[in-house]
């Protein structure tokens, strides 16, 4: 009930607020459109003509020039290269992944497993949470590993 009351009297704060910076970009408008009409005032309608077919007609120009010139592409700094795509060095010719990571030993191996099952009981203790929730990846890259050991076993 309170809240409601709060929030009433904040929102004609908040209206106000826009409606005066509202009436203040008003404002700006006229000083400046009164501004540039008096300086304005002494140019005749012929020269403002001019002045914009001329301001036009070079700047259509110009876009023209860059448009011509970047399809004709005549220097050779400014144009698009082309870069061929090498694989990388870890692809093997039929596009398979080559695992990146040295064969694991056996002992390894058990010691991982070790650590995997040590790292689940500590997840059921209170101070385990602490140690997945500052290492979050850590479970994932054992995981990884073991599953890595078994293609390569499996190889």
């Amino acid at each position: 009930m309170k809240q409601n009351a709060k929030q009433k009297k904040e929102a004609p704060k908040n209206g106000l607020l826009v409606l005066g910076l509202f009436a203040l970009y008003k404002w700006l408008q006229k000083a400046w459109a009164k501004w540039m009409s008096n300086k304005t005032k002494r140019i005749s309608k012929r020269t403002v003509t001019i002045a914009l077919v001329v301001f036009v007609s070079l700047t259509s120009g110009y876009c023209i020039y860059l448009g011509v010139h970047a399809i004709t592409g005549k220097s050779k700094g400014n144009a698009f290269t082309v870069t061929s795509i090498k694989s990388p060095r870890h692809l093997t010719e039929s596009g398979a992944m080559e695992s990146p990571l040295p064969p694991i030993s056996k002992q390894d191996y058990r010691r991982i497993q070790k650590f995997r099952l040590y790292m689940d009981s500590l997840a059921r203790s209170p101070s385990g949470d602490s140690i997945i929730a500052t290492r979050p990846g850590l479970m994932d890259s054992v995981r990884y590993i073991e599953k890595e050991y078994q293609n390569f076993k499996n190889q």
